[in-house]
């Protein structure tokens, strides 16, 4: 199986441009190399892109502007397709090419044609070249791409194997795609793959602490792994929420607002609510519901259990578990004195684990489906 960063060639194939002194020149993909394609159709003079063709059957004719130039776009091995993202660049592979595409990493949404990839295009070059040696020479022309010469380089673009590949979710989706980091947008439906990776892992570690209850006996290797699930649980939540916040912010904003919402951090979990809240009028605390997803909150004694957990784990990041004056002031917490080095017990933990996955399924009912159809630009 391919690694991230390894090259992930185009399938090989036959494509010809076949000339017809009556009827022109008709363009022609065979063989048994390539596992799909689709096509692009070209302004006369090579210079623009004018629509995505899907790619007719057998004897099937393929609708397409006209004046145009028909080329073919091969998927590479594994069935995809590289994009770049028109407005932030970065690279991703998908199989979805036809129609409005989203992009995994900003969430901008914009025609399949503007996120033809930079190789691709200068592979859809190379299609129109062979195009105008049929129409000048007046003769077909074919390119074999399992022999063409390393001198044709355009002739041999090949995608790149991400970091993460994941197949979307959403019912009667199952677009796949493959990123870079973890948390993305689906091109075809624009859902985020945030719910099912986040839930997961905190089910994951949900069972992973009981069974460190019931196999490890030593208490101070025990509160290790407390303490690092309670750790890690945040800058989970963290990422998901700056994932998430991409969406936010393809709204109209101020540049101001825009700043702040850049700034937002998640690990100070009811700050943010009161500022999304006060933006948006979403939050983590709290999902308004629907007919058939009911309304939640996090109860007023939890919020004050997670302000103290996140305290805590400030101290573990930031001074060694050691409790300061500003984890007393902040939080109030009698049941521990300056200069004592805190303990985080299963329960708490337990109890943490669950809460910040209820807050991240609120923050992404909220994103998702807490606003009107007259969505982001």
């Amino acid at each position: 199986m391919p690694e991230f960063k390894d090259t992930i060639p185009a399938a090989g194939g036959k494509v010809e441009y076949l000339y017809d002194s009556e009827r022109g020149i008709a363009a022609k993909i065979s063989g048994t190399g390539f596992r799909a394609i689709y096509q692009v159709a070209l302004s006369i003079d090579g210079k623009h892109l004018l629509a995505t063709v899907s790619a007719g059957g057998i004897g099937s004719t393929s609708i397409c502007p006209q004046p145009s130039v028909l080329t073919f776009v091969q998927s590479d091995e594994q069935g995809m397709w590289g994009r770049n993202c028109p407005a932030c660049r970065k690279y991703f592979r998908t199989d979805h090419v036809m129609g409005d595409t989203t992009c995994p990493y900003c969430y901008v949404i914009a025609t399949d044609l503007a996120f033809v990839s930079q190789d691709q295009r200068k592979y859809l070059t190379a299609c129109y070249d062979a195009f105008a040696r049929a129409y000048l020479q007046k003769k077909s022309t074919a390119v074999d791409m399992a022999q063409i010469s390393d001198e044709k380089v355009a002739w041999h673009y090949s995608e790149v194997k991400q970091q993460f590949h994941f197949v979307c979710r959403t019912n009667g989706c199952k677009c796949q795609t493959d990123i870079l980091g973890q948390f993305g947008y689906c091109p075809r439906c624009g859902r985020s793959n945030g719910r099912a990776i986040f839930l997961q892992t905190v089910d994951s570690e949900l069972t992973r602490l009981e069974e460190v209850k019931a196999t490890v006996s030593d208490r101070r290797e025990r509160e290790d792994v407390w303490e690092k699930m309670t750790v890690d649980a945040v800058s989970r939540l963290e990422a998901l929420g700056k994932h998430l916040r991409r969406r936010l912010l393809r709204f109209p904003l101020t540049a101001h607002r825009r700043k702040e919402l850049e700034r937002l951090s998640f690990q100070q979990l009811t700050n943010a609510d009161r500022l999304l809240k006060q933006w948006f009028d979403i939050g983590l605390l709290e999902w308004a519901g629907t007919a058939a997803n009911p309304r939640r909150q996090v109860r007023p004694p939890d919020v004050n259990f997670i302000r103290v957990m996140v305290q805590k784990r400030h101290i573990l990041i930031h001074n060694g578990g050691v409790v300061d004056q500003e984890y007393l002031d902040n939080t109030a917490d009698t049941s521990v004195q300056l200069d004592e080095r805190i303990r985080i017990r299963s329960k708490d933990t337990k109890r943490f684990l669950a809460l910040v996955r209820d807050t991240a399924t609120n923050l992404l009912d909220n994103v998702e489906d807490g606003f009107s159809e007259e969505e982001p630009i």
